[in-house]
């Protein structure tokens, strides 16, 4: 009687299977509707679909007769245990990536906040985007931080400029009666809070008969495009990254070109505590959005 025949555990799709709609499903919370916003399956299609063609093998392999007579038939063991071996490497490596990409995009979407779904860009945009990061150099280096109370600059014939330019035409979104950052757009006639209360400033009435306020970058798109990492962001992560939802904020019109591509410690008449606040929320949001940079790096590898 031949001795009993070793089964070798076959790569379980289920745990993955599952996990995979749990992280889809769940990490962002998209309001239904309007056809420009962009599913979790828009955000991270490139590592979604990495993860989609890994289970396609984890299932080719899960088919496969994984009985085996030892140590007759040792070779095809070992070539099985070996293949369900890369299998689950791979596997680990592409929800890593897909995981990265979730955490980023959730960061950057700012739900839990009440802001607005991100967009999904035009296929026109993101080959104009590529065409514009194709005429930096390699190895090209961002110029040193502007002084205090300096803008962020980035000039005219510099190698950035075109992609600069590219962005800032696609930047800020145009948003009606939105929350941002947990706060509703001001209402005509209310209290400019960006300046002393003794000032008399109000929001006034723009063209459209809406308030008088801008989606304001908190920090600077041409801070931005200097961050560490961003230009080897792709294209559709560089959209979603100088659009994200938790770097606006509603600012008076006349607020927001006072502070223009500066840093708003270098703002002068503003209401002191308003800037000490201001200042605290610059410095988180820019941590998020190198936070939300290095992951999306990490999910493009």
């Amino acid at each position: 009687m031949p001795p009993p025949v070793p089964k070798f555990p076959s790569v379980s799709k289920f745990p993955w299977a599952r996990l995979l709609a749990i992280v889809l499903t769940c990490a962002l919370l998209v309001l239904p509707g309007a056809a420009a916003h962009a599913s979790p399956t828009d955000l991270c299609a490139e590592p979604l679909a990495a993860a989609e063609s890994v289970n396609r093998k984890v299932d080719a392999h899960n088919a496969k007769p994984h009985l085996f007579e030892l140590p007759r038939q040792q070779a095809a063991y070992n070539a099985y245990n070996a293949e369900a071996a890369q299998l689950n490497a791979e596997r680990t490596a592409a929800m890593s990536r897909l995981t990265a990409c979730v955490e980023a995009m959730k960061t950057l979407e700012d739900t839990s906040a009440g802001s607005p779904p991100l967009s999904k860009p035009r296929a026109d945009t993101l080959k104009g985007l590529e065409e514009a990061t194709k005429k930096v150099p390699t190895g090209w280096q961002p110029p040193p931080p502007p002084g205090p109370g300096k803008n962020w600059r980035v000039p005219k014939g510099t190698a950035v400029r075109p992609l600069y330019d590219s962005l800032r035409d696609l930047t800020p979104p145009k948003f009606g009666n939105v929350t941002l950052r947990g706060s509703p757009r001001p209402a005509i006639g209310s209290r400019d809070t960006a300046y002393p209360a003794s000032s008399g400033y109000t929001i006034g009435t723009n063209a459209s008969g809406l308030s008088k306020v801008v989606p304001d970058h908190i920090v600077p798109l041409a801070e931005i495009i200097y961050m560490p990492g961003f230009l080897r962001l792709r294209p559709q992560n560089m959209y979603q990254v100088v659009n994200a939802r938790v770097n606006f904020q509603w600012l008076s019109k006349k607020a927001n070109d006072s502070k223009s591509s500066k840093s708003v410690a270098g703002m002068s008449g503003v209401d002191p505590q308003w800037q000490a606040a201001q200042i605290q929320l610059e410095n988180q949001v820019r941590k998020q959005l190198q936070d939300a940079i290095d992951k999306l790096l990490k999910s493009q590898k």
